[in-house]
């Protein structure tokens, strides 16, 4: 009977060593994960952050892009202007000659 308790008691200790080189195993894994989430977490900040700028950017380009064609517009109306002006000097030298 003592042969078996023996036994018994060697088994128990040996699953028990087994059970702690899984848990550190784990601890370990846990740790490694742990490091890896918080650098996705960094990055995913980071790329939050770009993606603000990126959209500030884009929106400021279109207001610049919708300026650029008011500009470009009111330069057209004014090339218009200043010919409709020189017509209208032509016009009135020819009626005082």
């Amino acid at each position: 009977m003592a042969r078996d308790e023996e036994a018994l008691l060697e088994r128990l200790q040996t699953r028990v060593r087994q059970l702690i080189l899984q848990y550190q195993t784990l601890l370990q894994n846990n740790d490694s994960l742990k490091a890896a989430l918080k650098q996705c977490e960094e990055r995913n900040t980071e790329l939050e952050h770009r993606c603000l700028e990126l959209s500030t950017k884009y929106a400021n380009l279109k207001i610049a892009k919708v300026m650029e064609l008011s500009e470009g517009d009111s330069r057209a109306a004014h090339r218009r202007f200043a010919n409709l002006v020189r017509q209208v000097d032509e016009c009135i030298a020819l009626l005082k000659s």
